[in-house]
């Protein structure tokens, strides 16, 4: 559970600033995405001239599924393709200006560290939330500066934060007083960002109970860091990923000026809100983003002036359209489960014939890619290549991973048409959480990957 502290009253300020601007964007909507092809080109020219990275296609009437089936034509020895989308970071950036215009995106990279995916972002100005040194070594190798970096793990190792230090990243967050106390031993000019806990019961991953402080705690660290004489800049939270409530957002926004108000009551103003993670990515998703940011935004022009800064921390929002994927089946099978007994009223005993069940197994899985089947409770849907008639029956079907491993579930009980051994199907919204913990485990190699442009 969060910590929590001494109560605290929070003394009422005459300084608190709510600075009541007109709402002339109350309810911004999606737009269809009017990007002109200077953006996609530029794109392309920059991966060229900055990172050597020369002849990435760009495609404005094939989609990232004829691509993949014109490759498994082209390339019948590979087992598994996946196609990455450059063009589809652009295309959520500007949904992001368009929703979020005061709320600068720091790209979540552990949701997919691609490289390639990492030198789009820096090249659209985008910045980076990283966990790790290793994680800021690789966004420090694209190019971004360490003030473009926050490194926003409330439990950092010491050689993290050594590291830290030597690069010059001095955004960093906290939750409690050994935290505190940490930091400023090894690196006192660090600029500190206290997570709160957030309702995030609401939430398909809630993170309340490994990070944030309860209110009446922050209110003490807030203490702390005046006797320490540490810079504290702002508050950050986190809902908790796959967040359906937009009401999470607006009670801990309103927490975190509460906190504004009480650290200013006391010498020390704050200049800095972090909104975390958790923001959806994928096209269902997309109208949940737009009544968050519907919520959320006059909430934030009402309690936060021009002059601080809100950031996010969008990892799937960005990753997850990035990626489709394409796996073969290379078996079948029809299972049968045990009959149910029915047991009659005069005594005698009736068994009922289990429905059957098609078994496909497939070339990628949850040691795979399909690991977000297991630790991110991702729901992944099947699409066949080959056309299907809308009369063609739908039957009872699992699909497996290819390892021994009973637990290698891709997708399970689903309803699905007949497929024979050597079809192909693949996976949409795929980038976010998959390959980037993915294993050999078995001994199976990882998919072979594409990068193109799709406007």
């Amino acid at each position: 559970m969060p910590q929590t502290g001494r109560s605290k009253m929070v003394a009422p300020t005459n300084k608190t600033k709510k600075t009541k601007r007109k709402q002339q964007l109350r309810t911004r909507t999606i737009k269809k995405p009017v990007l002109e092809i200077d953006a996609f080109t530029r794109t392309q020219r920059l991966l060229g001239e900055v990172y050597g990275l020369e002849g990435i296609e760009i495609f404005s009437s094939k989609t990232p599924a004829q691509f993949l089936e014109e490759m498994i034509q082209k390339d019948q020895m590979v087992e598994c393709h996946s196609i990455i989308d450059l063009g589809s970071v652009i295309h959520q950036l500007n949904n992001w200006k368009q929703l979020l215009p005061r709320v600068q995106p720091f790209y979540a990279i552990k949701a997919f560290p691609n490289i390639n995916v990492i030198r789009v972002m820096h090249l659209l100005g985008v910045n980076f939330d990283c966990a790790s040194a290793g994680e800021i070594r690789t966004c420090l190798s694209v190019g971004a500066s360490p003030n473009d970096i926050i490194y926003a793990n409330p439990a950092k190792g010491f050689k993290h934060i050594e590291y830290s230090k030597e690069q010059g990243v001095k955004k960093m967050t906290f939750d409690n007083k050994q935290e505190l106390m940490k930091i400023q031993k090894i690196y006192p000019e660090a600029e500190l960002v206290l997570r709160i806990a957030a309702n995030d019961s609401k939430s398909i991953m809630p993170f309340g109970y490994k990070f944030g402080s309860s209110f009446a705690y922050a209110v003490e660290l807030i203490d702390e860091c005046k006797s320490c004489g540490v810079q504290l800049q702002g508050i950050s939270f986190h809902v908790g990923s796959g967040c359906y409530d937009p009401q999470a957002y607006v009670d801990t926004i309103k927490s975190a000026r509460r906190l504004f108000d009480y650290s200013e009551s006391i010498g020390m103003p704050l200049n800095f809100l972090d909104l975390g993670g958790g923001w959806p990515g994928d096209k269902e998703g997309m109208k949940l983003f737009q009544k968050i940011a519907d919520a959320i935004n006059p909430v934030l022009d009402e309690l936060f002036d021009p002059t601080v800064q809100i950031i996010a921390e969008p990892g799937r929002y960005f990753a997850m359209s990035t990626t489709t994927m394409a796996v073969q089946i290379h078996s079948k099978r029809d299972y049968f489960g045990a009959p149910t007994k029915i047991e009659n009223e005069d005594g005698t005993v009736d068994f009922v014939s289990a429905e059957k069940e098609v078994q496909y197994y497939v070339t990628e899985g949850a040691y795979g890619a399909f690991n977000n089947t297991i630790w991110d409770f991702q729901k992944v849907t099947p699409v066949p290549f080959k056309q299907i008639s809308p009369d063609v029956p739908l039957q009872n079907t699992t699909f497996f991973g290819p390892t021994c491993d009973s637990l290698d579930v891709v997708a399970k009980r689903i309803q699905f048409p007949d497929m024979d051994i050597g079809d192909w199907v693949y996976f949409n919204d795929m980038g976010a959480y998959t390959l980037t913990a993915a294993s050999n485990f078995n001994g199976f190699e990882s998919p072979s990957v594409y990068y193109k442009i799709f406007t």
